[in-house]
């Protein structure tokens, strides 16, 4: 866990300093897009895969809060989210909820898409899609 407390800064100052800066009023929808890319690079299968990827990828603690029909609600936690929703007045989870979006479709086989809010030091993922169906074990 030490190495992921190393990582927060390059991945702080990246995501909510320069990115901003660069992209401006476009962030949000370029990051969500970059997210459904990141996504399609990096097929997954099932719940379980994509809670990994998110430790791995170092995006924070992902577990799925509910499951219906036509939506799933996920919550990001952990110590590099708490640090960003902190330390940035705009903290941007976009290209996470592209990338749940993106890996929903794919294994649904319907359209997703991703919202994102904030409960305290937890970014709330809410995920719809058109059809009924569920993400596979």
């Amino acid at each position: 866990m030490a190495d992921q407390n190393n990582n927060i800064f390059p991945i702080t100052l990246l995501r909510d300093h320069l990115l901003p800066d660069l992209l401006t009023d476009d962030l949000s929808d370029i990051t969500y897009w970059a997210g459904k890319n990141l996504a399609r690079e990096f097929p997954l299968k099932g719940i379980s895969a994509v809670i990994n990827f998110f430790n791995d990828a170092g995006f924070g603690t992902l577990n799925i809060e509910s499951q219906k029909a036509t939506s799933q609600k996920w919550f990001l936690t952990g110590s590099l989210v708490e640090t960003r929703m902190t330390e940035s007045s705009k903290p941007d989870f976009f290209l996470e909820a592209g990338f749940l979006a993106q890996q929903t479709e794919q294994q649904i086989g319907s359209s997703a898409e991703a919202q994102v809010e904030f409960d305290k030091d937890t970014v709330i993922f809410t995920v719809l899609t058109i059809e009924s169906a569920h993400m596979d074990e």
